[in-house]
């Protein structure tokens, strides 16, 4: 049963744009809310809550949902006579898993980590869509009120860029020693 709803979820999240996400989540969670405070009581106003609170949950629910799938390929990649020589030597398959598999899942996933986390930062100009003034929001804004169309979305481009390329770097590194075995 929960094999199956996870499998509902991460093929929701995969086939849905991040933008969809986005707006369910800061035009429905409201609506739940207000449900669950009329039904049960709860003391919850929504008109509280901010919005970047709604686009931080349709991040998480979204980059989970990819992660979970990235982790799961990973696991599986880990050869399984490693996993049958550890149980022969006496350690449960929890032990097994915390010391064997983990450690060489988590190296094999952490580019697509950095890859994701990347996606992330540049997703993060969806934000906007729902009234939030990030970066891009902010260039809008700018070139709206002077006409410097151009010249604010180069800018906006060269702070994502210069964002990614330290994001990366440090991933680069961090991996390095991941596979190294330093941290």
């Amino acid at each position: 049963m929960l094999t199956r709803l996870a499998a509902i979820y991460v093929s929701f999240i995969r086939g849905t744009p991040l933008l969809v996400q986005i707006y369910l989540a800061y035009y429905g969670l409201p609506k739940i809310l207000d449900y669950i405070h009329l039904k049960y009581g709860f003391n919850i106003d929504v008109n509280n809550i901010p919005a970047i609170i709604f686009v931080y949950v349709a991040f998480i629910l979204n980059v989970s949902g990819y992660l979970s799938e990235t982790f799961r390929a990973a696991i599986q990649s880990v050869d399984k006579g490693q996993v049958e020589a550890a149980l022969s030597i006496g350690m449960t398959k929890w032990q097994a898993m915390r010391r064997i598999v983990l450690p060489q899942a988590i190296i094999i996933t952490f580019p697509n980590f950095g890859n994701t986390f990347i996606s992330l930062i540049k997703d993060s100009s969806l934000a906007f869509s729902v009234s939030i003034v990030e970066m891009i929001g902010k260039a809008k804004i700018i070139s709206a009120s002077g006409l410097d169309i151009f010249e604010a979305y180069i800018v906006v481009s060269g702070i994502y860029w210069v964002v990614c390329i330290i994001v990366e770097k440090v991933m680069g590194i961090v991996e390095k020693k991941l596979r190294v075995g330093g941290l």
